[in-house]
């Protein structure tokens, strides 16, 4: 089996890496960690050409260091950093991967927020091929 565990970089995320670990350890799955580099930060990156090598490093760096959560886990880890729109690039890579279950998280908007400005979870829930895990949290990053 493989799960895909999409990281932002919060505490949700935190939360949410845990939680697979938990699951994907019942399961013996392979845990398929990724950071998204969204469009809209990458839109200087003409006027700064290193803009957008400088933010897919520090993504890079910032999820080698939620992946240390999982530095034993014995059936396996891959990382990705992808650019794109967050939403697309979880659907994709779950589709590329042929994934059994996405497992991510859910920032609590509430209904306002989440109708003004939309919300990954539930585009990737409401757009996914596959089964997809929604990781509540109690707090707000």
């Amino acid at each position: 089996m493989k799960f895909l565990v999409p990281i932002d970089g919060s505490k949700v995320g935190i939360k949410v890496l845990k939680e697979a670990r938990k699951l994907g350890e019942k399961f013996e799955a392979e845990l398929l960690l990724l950071t998204v580099v969204d469009d809209l930060n990458l839109k200087y990156s003409h006027t700064y050409p290193d803009y957008h090598d400088v933010l897919v490093e520090k993504a890079r760096e910032d999820l080698e260091d939620v992946a240390a959560e999982c530095k034993d886990y014995q059936y396996g880890v891959r990382k990705f950093v992808k650019a794109g729109m967050p939403y697309n690039e979880i659907l994709k890579l779950g589709d590329e991967e042929n994934v059994d279950l996405i497992v991510m998280g859910n920032r609590g908007l509430g209904a306002f927020s989440r109708t003004l400005l939309g919300s990954v979870s539930s585009k990737v829930l409401n757009h996914s091929k596959k089964s997809v895990l929604i990781i509540k949290s109690d707090f707000e990053d």
